[in-house]
């Protein structure tokens, strides 16, 4: 078995909330009802039924998504506000046209499927206090665009989300305040993420509420009779704000769902802009209020109320069966939810402090994974309410979300595009022939779309044959790393977005998948060193960070590095850019790397004139003791699953140790943590 592979995977299945979302989103790409039978329900039982809820997600999606006390459609006298500019998009016009739509969909998508993978982004930690008490605030793209993270602080207080529930810590003293863990007969809160602004604790995850149906049979299975266990199952996008003024009495203020699975979101002064999907499936028969996503707003209503098919956004090339839904509201007033719903799942996400981008990855045969392209929608964001401005697309698909730069108005775009072209080959028989056969190769691309995401400008063919790995704009230039045997980084001007030009080209060994500003002339990679796997390939040996100058655009430079780790080092760093530990004001940066079924924190001091200096380094028990780490003034702080350990950070001597304490139903990760 592939050591590095084996560990990567054990590093996902460190959160009960990542494993209970994995399987509730696999389940629902099935399209059969399943009958589950049981003979005796304990408390045991609902422990598994709850833990396990994804697996009967889809039974009742059909027929019982909205409960008997939700049937409440939202009309025009609704507080909860539909984007006012609904009259400029295209919307559906009658219940039977959006049945339609699903059904077509449906049918041309039962014999193949592809999954559209929806890639989650927490948050980072980075430099970037505005009070007189120096604390590490969220590794953010954007400046002012704050998002949301499993751990953050205020610099008195530790706020973290472990397990199932949200715990609140006295960094000082190591004391843990309060607890938030929502677990009811037959509901269950699964915390995803938080923001802290100032008094106000926003916490961000997934509502389950299930409902079980008893019914006697006569079935018999191995000489045994069985009572069947029908389970109906409601999931919602729920961001719940708290008044944390007093820490140990803490008032829920308000409540805000949106139907489907909690993907995204982001924090802008005091609004809060988040993302959900839902899933419908065709059926004969199928009710109205089974297919209508729901929404809801403590302030407003009691009940789930049904958005009506008038306000649902639709676009005819769409063919994904899943409502895409954008909430937005101000933590600090009471003013309605504002909400905007199209028909069309989500990908990847990108935030400035006026707009809001979303992607969603088209294929147009669903048999051949090259012919992709990527659908841009742009919402304008305004004081938490919420308008889809412009639509456009582009070829290929992206990275994650540092592939989208907004600069001036205009969208910068990196793509991967992989395409297929004929090639010739010379074949030595009796008389010489020419073949001509099919190759695929990787053809990257970057564009420039305006404020009506139109192409005004673009790159083509950017290091054909490779793949992009890592992709940072800052300003007028983009910086663009590319790998297939070595390490490009290529700076792009951009500074006439209708001609962009490659101005320089690097050339090393390896390659980088996170790119890091340090300052106007320098850019941190890190990534991988890379050997020859003695098949005529290249395969990844230990990590490595560089320093690159870029202050000659015509000329960058690597001008030091750091080998991280042995061959099978990782790093959550590679997929996560909100787990970097960094302190500009005293030079350091680190990151949490696995090796060996253990995890360690690894501290770097930079300086320009000597490099990378190796400045301490603290080594976890097991692959779940250092999940994330931030800084309080000269104190660091590890974080994981079964403890929080502070640390002298001038010398990494341990302070003290708060151990965590989980309910017994979440004892199953023992499973995964033992040695």
């Amino acid at each position: 078995m592939n050591k590095d592979n084996y560990k990567k995977a054990i590093n996902e299945v460190h959160a009960s909330k990542d494993l209970k979302e994995k399987t509730i989103n696999k389940i629902k790409e099935k399209k059969s009802n399943k009958i589950v039978y049981i003979r005796l329900i304990s408390s045991v039982a609902v422990f598994a039924l709850i833990f396990s809820i994804g697996i009967f997600e889809l039974n009742y999606l059909k027929r019982n998504n909205i409960s008997d006390d939700n049937k409440y459609t939202m009309g025009n006298n609704d507080k909860i506000q539909i984007a006012k500019e609904k009259n400029d998009l295209p919307r559906f016009k009658s219940m039977e046209e959006l049945k339609n739509v699903l059904k077509e969909n449906y049918d041309i998508k039962r014999e193949t499927m592809v999954e559209d993978s929806v890639q989650i982004e927490s948050s980072d930690i980075k430099e970037k206090s505005t009070s007189k008490i120096d604390y590490s605030t969220t590794n953010i793209q954007v400046e002012n665009v704050d998002e949301a993270d499993t751990v953050k602080t205020d610099g008195e207080f530790i706020y973290y989300v472990v397990g199932n529930k949200v715990i609140i810590i006295n960094a000082e003293e190591m004391k843990e305040i309060s607890t938030i863990e929502i677990s009811k007969e037959k509901e269950r809160f699964s915390p995803r993420e938080i923001f802290i602004k100032e008094n106000k604790l926003i916490v961000l995850g997934n509502y389950y509420k299930y409902e079980e149906n008893i019914e006697n049979s006569t079935a018999k299975r191995s000489d045994v009779y069985y009572d069947i266990a029908r389970i109906k199952t409601t999931t919602m996008a729920k961001a719940i704000v708290y008044d944390v003024s007093d820490k140990e009495n803490l008032k829920v203020i308000r409540e805000v769902c949106l139907d489907g699975n909690y993907i995204n979101s982001r924090m802008i002064g005091d609004n809060i802009y988040f993302i959900s999907t839902k899933s419908v499936y065709y059926y004969e028969g199928i009710k109205d209020e089974d297919i209508l996503p729901l929404v809801k707003d403590s302030l407003e209503t009691k009940e789930a109320k049904t958005v009506n098919y008038s306000d649902i956004v639709y676009f005819k090339d769409t063919d994904y069966n899943s409502y895409m839904l954008v909430g937005g509201f101000n933590i600090n007033n009471s003013e309605p939810l504002n909400i905007e719903t199209f028909w069309g799942a989500s990908s990847q996400i990108y935030a400035s402090e006026k707009n809001l981008y979303i992607t969603k990855t088209n294929y147009s045969d669903y048999r051949d994974y090259y012919k992709s392209k990527t659908t841009i929608y742009k919402f304008d964001l305004n004081n938490s309410h919420i308008s889809l401005k412009a639509k456009g697309e582009v070829e290929g698909y992206l990275n994650n979300q540092f592939s989208m730069d907004e600069y001036e108005g205009k969208l910068r775009v990196a793509t991967n595009i992989r395409i297929k072209e004929e090639a010739e080959e010379n074949i030595q028989n009796d008389e010489e022939d020419i073949n001509t056969f099919k190759q695929t190769i990787d053809g990257n691309r970057l564009y420039v779309l305006d404020e009506e995401l139109k192409e005004i400008g673009r790159i083509d063919n950017l290091a054909k044959d490779e793949k992009i790995y890592a992709v940072r704009f800052i300003g007028k230039y983009g910086y663009i790393v590319t790998f297939k045997q070595i390490d490009p980084l290529f700076v792009i001007d951009l500074s006439d977005p209708t001609n962009p030009q490659i101005k320089g080209e690097l050339k090393i060994p390896g390659y980088s998948a996170y790119l890091h500003p340090y300052d106007e002339n320098h850019i941190i990679g890190i990534g991988y060193n890379t050997k020859d796997n003695g098949y005529g390939g290249i395969t990844n040996y230990n990590m490595k960070m560089s320093m690159f100058d870029v202050s000659d655009a015509e000329n960058p430079k690597e001008i030091f590095n750091i080998d991280i780790g042995n061959s099978y080092t990782y790093s959550d760093i590679l997929y996560n850019h909100k787990s970097l530990f960094y302190k500009k004001a005293d030079n350091l940066i680190g990151i949490t790397v696995g090796s060996n079924g253990k995890n360690t924190f690894e501290l770097f001091k930079i300086d320009l004139e000597k490099g990378f200096e190796e400045y301490g380094r603290i080594t976890g028990e097991n692959i779940n003791s250092i999940e994330r780490t931030i800084y309080i003034e000269n104190t660091l702080y590890s974080l994981g699953y079964k403890n929080i350990i502070s640390y002298n950070l001038e010398n990494l001597q341990k302070i003290k140790e708060l151990e965590i304490e989980h309910s017994i139903d979440e004892g199953i990760y023992d499973l995964y943590y033992a040695e």
